[in-house]
């Protein structure tokens, strides 16, 4: 009897841990697929931050991007990434397109939710490259990014040494928006300044061209940056499910507090002129915030998730301040809001972290370790995105031509604009005349209305006498 109810105990056990590993699995699949419209939020995002004429030409870096990623991560970036480790904990050494996975299932999700997370990270380099680098040159970077620079850095904090150090950066502040933020930084450098850019007689003409744009991709990303940190859990089983709800949580008052505080600034430093409500400084401090919780967003409490995001707007402001004063022309802000926000989040669990913080008395070894990690990260990605320059520019292929940047991408090599704005500007330059045209017949008439009634009342007048 006792042996029948144990072996019924034993089969209920492993039916029940069957489906908890499904769960895990379905729910690692679905955020991996919804962090993936992230790519929709950047497309929009940089075809708003750039002039009329290079949406298209942006719009279609996001997008090669995306399909850049998810092929060089099954070819060689998710085995460099999550294979197994080599004996220098340097980088995974199995995997390789996708050669692992038939004898490893759970392989599958884990692709889904990495190649969605690299093609995030290699968009971030785009929009410090917008306007004025080569669409070849930028596929080669590309390429180069997802396939080799990002898995590195990635293994290191999640399977390699720096992990086994204690380096703990939970959906990546330093390891993705630091490393990708970084890249942005030195091909920013690289390509120098687009013409004209900090002339004060054409300074109104870099503004950006569609503030709607951009509030739609912030809030495509807000949505999708919730399950971009939930999903880091890439389980829902065993207590994770906690985790799970801790993260949005904390993601969702962080990029808040970093958009209210970013919004708030720009009103008091601007409250005398005409541009003292910025719907782009909210949307900026809002991913500001999001991107500094993003390391620390599982073990931190939400009062800290509320000084994270406005310690990631104080962050964005000042290193967006510096970059303009050094004249480094990044037309999307990839760089303040990336690098600046990925450096100080990665910090953070070192600060705030409840089982590893500084604040909880825990001592300062997280924070040291989350140091060298961040030391790593921006030397690594520095030191080959340069190099990657320095050769595109011998190959013509960094900075496109004059004549390009002058007209614009997307007449010269796009085949015509995003969207037809001429005709649009015209019809409302038309709507424009014809109601200014039914004021005048309006005004008239009434003038008309008045001169009858005086005459009128001179008639009656003339009458009584």
């Amino acid at each position: 009897m006792n042996e029948q109810f144990n072996q019924a105990h034993y089969d209920i056990k492993q039916e029940i841990q069957h489906y908890e590993h499904d769960l895990d699995h379905f729910w690692t699949t679905l955020t991996g697929a919804i962090v993936l419209i992230m790519q929709l939020g950047f497309a929009f995002l940089e075809g708003g931050c750039v002039r009329y004429r290079n949406i298209q030409s942006i719009i279609i870096k996001v997008y090669a991007n995306t399909a850049i990623s998810i092929i060089m991560m099954w070819i060689v970036g998710y085995g460099l990434m999550m294979g197994k480790t080599n004996d220098t904990q340097f980088n995974g050494i199995s995997g390789f397109a996708g050669f692992r996975f038939k004898d490893h299932p759970e392989s599958y999700a884990d692709f889904v939710f990495n190649s969605a997370l690299a093609a995030a990270a290699n968009s971030i380099v785009s929009g410090g490259a917008a306007e004025r680098m080569s669409i070849p040159g930028y596929i080669a970077l590309s390429a180069l990014f997802s396939g080799f620079i990002y898995p590195i850095c990635i293994h290191w904090a999640f399977r390699g040494w720096l992990y086994d150090m204690g380096y703990h950066d939970f959906a990546g502040s330093g390891a993705i928006h630091l490393t990708a933020g970084i890249g942005a930084l030195v091909v920013t450098y690289m390509l120098r300044p687009r013409t004209n850019r900090f002339n004060p007689e054409f300074e109104s003409q870099f503004k950006p061209s569609n503030t709607t744009f951009i509030c739609l991709s912030c809030l495509t990303l807000y949505m999708a940056w919730m399950c971009f940190n939930s999903g880091s859990t890439l389980a829902l089983s065993n207590g994770s499910v906690f985790t799970v709800g801790n993260s949005i949580a904390n993601t969702m008052v962080g990029g808040a507090s970093g958009g209210l505080f970013v919004f708030f600034y720009h009103y008091f430093t601007n409250r005398n002129t005409d541009n003292r409500f910025s719907l782009v400084m909210v949307c900026n401090g809002n991913l500001a915030g999001l991107v500094a919780v993003t390391g620390s967003n599982d073990e931190i409490e939400q009062w800290a998730a509320f000084v994270i995001g406005i310690i990631g707007g104080i962050i964005y402001i000042l290193v967006a301040k510096i970059l303009h004063k050094l004249h480094i022309d990044d037309p999307v802000d990839a760089i303040p809001i990336h690098a600046g926000c990925g450096l100080a989040g990665a910090m953070c669990p070192g600060w705030f972290d409840r089982r590893r913080g500084i604040y909880y008395e825990q001592g300062a070894y997280q924070w040291g370790v989350q140091v060298l990690g961040c030391v790593c990260f921006i030397a690594w990605s520095a030191a080959w995105h340069y190099a990657a320059c320095k050769i595109l520019e011998k190959l013509n292929l960094l900075r496109v031509h004059n004549t390009i940047e002058l007209e614009g991408f997307d007449s010269t090599i796009c085949g015509g604009h995003a969207f037809f704005y001429e005709p649009v500007r015209e019809q409302d330059m038309k709507e424009l005349y014809s109601f200014q045209r039914d004021v005048q017949q309006l005004d008239q008439a009434k003038l008309n209305e008045m001169e009858i009634d005086e005459r009128n009342l001179s008639i009656m007048k003339q009458a009584d006498k």
